[in-house]
C-alpha cells in the first residue's frame, strides 16, 4: 500500500483517487497514518464482508442462547 502525506495527497489529489484501481493510499500527517482512501469497488467489498460478519455473529448469539431471534433481527435491521 502505497503511503504519503496529507499535503502531497491534497497536491495530487487527481492522481492519487485515478491510481486507486491498483491499490489503497495511506494519509498520514505528521507522521502517523491518519486515512485511507481505496476505490468505491473495494469499499463495497468490504462492507459486504462486514455484513457477512455481522450475520454469523447474530447466528452465534442466537446458537449460544445470547440473543433470541427477534433481538438479533433487530440489531441487525438498526445497522
Amino acid at each position: 500500500m502505497k503511503t504519503m502525506s496529507s499535503t502531497e495527497a491534497r497536491q495530487n489529489f487527481s492522481a492519487v483517487i485515478s491510481g486507486l484501481k491498483d491499490d489503497p493510499v495511506t494519509i498520514s500527517k505528521q507522521d502517523k497514518e491518519v486515512a485511507v482512501i481505496l476505490s468505491s469497488a473495494r469499499y463495497k467489498e468490504l462492507k459486504k464482508l462486514e455484513d457477512i460478519l455481522y450475520g454469523k455473529a447474530a447466528e452465534l448469539a442466537i446458537q449460544e442462547g445470547f440473543a433470541s431471534n427477534e433481538e438479533a433481527q433487530k440489531l441487525l435491521d438498526s445497522l
